[in-house]
């Protein structure tokens, strides 16, 4: 993810007055595609009972997975504004541990909350 200038975002993004999003950045290309992805990501998120902790600490899950540092800082925030507590979301990611990811990317999705959230 780059800023809308092209640099890198500054972290941790917590700290930041604005954020520039990937959706952001998508719009900037293709308003329709932007908001076609906006409709997916409603739709998925209307799909079923979980609740909106629920939802984040599952994204979570995908994000450190995938290792994708953006997309896991914005989603360690919503987590936390759905009322998780840090120390679920440390949780989930060390449940990643020997089953998705091995020892580098949980301490590095790990870094990320601490980063965030304290």
């Amino acid at each position: 993810m780059t800023t809308a200038n092209g640099a890198a975002p500054v972290y941790p993004l917590s700290a930041q007055e604005t954020l520039v999003s990937n959706l952001d950045l998508l719009r900037e290309t293709s308003g329709p595609v932007a908001d076609a992805f906006r409709g997916l990501r409603r739709a998925a998120d209307d799909h079923g009972p979980l609740e909106a902790k629920q939802r984040e600490l599952c994204l979570l899950t995908g994000f450190a997975v995938s290792r994708n540092e953006p997309g896991f800082r914005v989603h360690c925030n919503r987590a936390k504004d759905a009322g998780a507590t840090v120390e679920e979301i440390e949780q989930v990611v060390i449940l990643m541990l020997g089953t998705s990811l091995g020892l580098v990317p949980v301490v590095e999705a790990l870094n990320w909350v601490h980063d965030e959230l304290r």
